[in-house]
């Protein structure tokens, strides 16, 4: 070979290597933004109910019990699919799966949409909640397989901020529209957005980069699809974590998506829109959080401690809000936004129950994790709305004690989820995730 191809060599071979660097960055960001359209709609379902909920009750005489039941189904039947969603995704892939789920979810806001009772509200949010279920654990499944250990958590929160949008346009945008032309019609367009977002998941997203080797490659059948999940449900610190996701999340979608707006117009004599707007400072907190907190985690090199400091400081928020009869303004909003901001915590949390798994379990062990950051709220929505319904409600105006009784409610939750949390080592993310992981190369930055 003459010497001048020989000195082009090298050169040849460093181009090469960054033009497949820059189109596996184009292409990992091109997965992000299809499976956050479809994160959007999976959020603005979960909080839609906070902002509307005066009006569901009036239109079709909900009681505050029923309020409940109604906002927690859509987490029941969430949860419920969970397991079967980490089998077919460790299966089949995400690109293959998850359309199919989110054909369920547009159904359901077209029924939801057209109710014209309480069991088509109900079915509405089952499918809803049912169709959504793979959303954010088939981002995670990805990010597992495109991104190294230590990036986890900041992808989570970018694709979490993202699903943010969703929490914004349940807010003021969906009081305004409640009162213009009716809630029903943000369900139509909600149903529309999300069948657009399950043909790009179909068209774009790609389960693994080029050159990935999963630990899993042989095909699972489905003795040892079930065996993987008792091999995940065997694992010695997984209830812990999960105790302290169920703490994370649920406790803020409690207010967030369901008693905020209620306790704002009850209380302070709030309309749609005033109530809304509070929410709406609530959603950008949580949003803020959800970036700040991969990084941080990263910088501190810590999991534990910062779940710890976060869950301490909504402890502490929530004992203010029960224990102070009727706290100024100023400081519900101010309180509200404090518990929205570090309830983020749950990207922190998934992180450390991630290193629990290594990637063969992966979609079942998020799977897991799951079933607590979205069965707790159809536990806790519930709950709370039996102790709602304790209280007398003369003029369909809940009293203030029956709020105060659900802050202390929630503020016990997080209590108890700390103390056991508290005796687990910690999972830094320098550490990498299980043993057997293998990470992706180039990782997106």
């Amino acid at each position: 070979m003459p010497p001048i191809f020989r000195l082009h060599l090298p050169y040849l071979s460093i181009r090469q290597g960054l033009m497949n660097s820059d189109n596996r960055h184009r292409q990992f960001a091109t997965i992000v933004a299809v499976i956050g359209v479809a994160y959007v709609m999976s959020q603005f379902y979960r909080t839609s109910n906070g902002v509307i909920a005066k009006e569901l009750s009036a239109e079709f005489g909900l009681s505050a019990e029923a309020l409940g039941g109604l906002t927690g189904v859509f987490f029941l039947s969430f949860a419920a699919a969970q397991i079967p969603l980490g089998m077919l995704f460790d299966r089949f892939g995400v690109r293959s799966t998850l359309p199919v789920i989110l054909t369920f979810a547009v159904a359901g806001a077209v029924i939801y949409g057209a109710a014209g009772g309480f069991a088509s509200l109900l079915a509405g949010r089952l499918m809803m909640g049912l169709g959504v279920s793979g959303v954010l654990v088939g981002a995670l499944f990805v990010f597992g397989r495109w991104v190294p250990a230590e990036r986890y958590a900041t992808w989570m929160g970018r694709m979490i901020a993202i699903g943010g949008i969703g929490v914004l346009l349940a807010t003021t945008p969906l009081g305004l529209v409640a009162e213009s032309i009716g809630w029903r019609y943000a369900f139509y367009g909600a149903g529309a957005l999300t069948a657009l977002g399950a043909l790009l998941i179909y068209l774009l997203v790609r389960d693994a980069p080029p050159g990935h080797v999963s630990a899993s490659a042989p095909p699972e059948g489905l003795k040892e699809s079930i065996g993987g999940v008792i091999e995940v449900l065997k694992t010695r610190r997984l209830p812990t974590v999960m105790g302290m996701a169920f703490a994370s999340y649920p406790v803020l979608t409690t207010i967030l998506g369901l008693w905020g707006g209620p306790y704002l117009a009850d209380i302070y004599g709030f309309d749609a829109v005033a109530s809304g707007n509070v929410m709406l400072l609530m959603a950008v907190a949580l949003i803020v959080g959800n970036i700040v907190f991969g990084p941080l985690e990263q910088r501190l090199d810590t999991r534990k401690w910062l779940v710890v400091g976060c869950a301490a400081i909504v402890l502490i928020s929530f004992l203010l809000m029960a224990l102070i009869p009727r706290p100024p303004l100023a400081l519900v909003t101010a309180l509200f936004v404090l518990i929205s901001f570090c309830s983020a915590y749950n990207i922190v949390i998934t992180g450390h129950g991630r290193a629990l798994f290594p990637d063969r379990l992966a979609g079942r062990g998020m799977a897991m994790l799951a079933i607590a950051l979205m069965g707790g709220p159809a536990v806790l929505h519930s709950l709370s709305g039996l102790i709602m319904g304790a209280f007398p409600a003369p003029g369909g105006a809940a009293p203030l004690d029956a709020y105060r009784a659900v802050f202390g409610f929630l503020a016990a939750i997080v209590l108890l989820a700390l103390l056991p949390y508290l005796r687990l080592p910690d999972a830094r993310p320098s550490a990498g995730f299980a043993p057997d992981m293998r990470r992706a190369e180039e990782p997106p930055s």
